[in-house]
């Protein structure tokens, strides 16, 4: 058994097709065909039947799809870990969204190669309401999120801590003041970051629990956008006290609210009986950030 079989068949459960599979595969279905053939000579069983709705899985096709994510992963690991032992830098890749990056720079991720130069980290940056969920569980060995969802197959590890604030410009009423409550917040047009499809939104849930629902106005993906409709506009928008921070406009005022609303950093990564080596390198140096930053 081999990735590329693993790969052929998760492709053929997903689309129910044989033709299907083959043209995202690149390949010809005779192709794809031919490997699921050997791949049930090897395990002595059929993995899928003809159903009304095209391909079905078996009941061992079910267990071995089960399985076969966890089955890649490892054989991918296990290669990363014998390039390593044989003197070639082994590839970690890393998710890193628009927030977190503001939280832990990119800096500092890249000093990581300087500790342990025989790894070499591919880093890709995700806009914070990207869905997350297909990249780790295809590609992304590791990641840096904002208050993530539950993600497939992931563990979590907390690495920054932050809160929601209110920010305004300096010219505007509400810069009087320098915390106050989400009930205050109740009539006043807002302008919110973008949760994402099917995700929550910790602010909007803090105002619901209050008993109201807040006047979104606007959804910001990037937090320039806000600040400029802060600035031209006097509009009243929901940031991250973080990314404040770390932007640092003095034409804005950042808020407190009294209600802690957390907006944290974690480091995800899949779920595994045994992490890789590169993996938990990772995630040691991502516990040591405190003595670097």
């Amino acid at each position: 058994m081999n990735t590329e079989a693993l790969e052929y068949f998760i492709k053929v459960y997903e689309k129910k097709s044989v033709t299907a599979a083959a043209k995202e595969l690149y390949i010809t279905p005779q192709g794809v065909s031919k490997t699921i053939k050997q791949l049930e000579l090897e395990l002595e069983t059929e993995l899928f039947y003809r159903g009304p709705r095209g391909v079905e899985a078996t009941e061992a096709g079910e267990l071995l799809h089960a399985r076969a994510k966890h089955l890649r992963y490892l054989i991918e690991d296990i290669k990363k870990e014998i390039s390593i032992v044989s003197g070639r830098k082994g590839l970690l890749n890393v998710l890193v969204t628009y927030s977190s990056s503001l939280a832990i720079p990119v800096d500092y991720l890249l000093r990581f190669t300087e500790i342990y130069p025989d790894i070499q980290l591919k880093i890709r940056e995700y806009p914070d309401e990207f869905p997350l969920d297909p990249l780790f569980q295809e590609e992304v060995d590791i990641g840096l999120v904002l208050e993530p969802d539950e993600i497939e197959n992931c563990e979590t590890e907390l690495v920054a801590e932050g809160e929601a604030v209110i920010i305004v410009a300096k010219t505007h009423p509400l810069a009087e003041k320098d915390v106050f409550s989400v009930v205050d917040l109740e009539n006043v047009p807002l302008v919110i970051k973008a949760a994402g499809t099917g995700r929550e939104h910790r602010f909007v849930d803090t105002c619901l629990e209050h008993g109201f629902t807040p006047n979104i106005t606007h959804e910001f993906g990037n937090t320039i956008t806000a600040h400029r409709l802060c600035e031209a506009n006097g509009q009243v928008a929901v940031s991250v006290d973080f990314v404040e921070e770390a932007i640092g406009n003095e034409n804005i005022k950042v808020i407190r609210l009294k209600e802690s609303i957390p907006q944290n950093v974690y480091l995800v990564f899949r779920k595994r009986d045994m992490q890789s080596k590169a993996v938990s390198q990772f995630q040691n140096y991502m516990k040591e950030k405190s003595k670097w930053l």
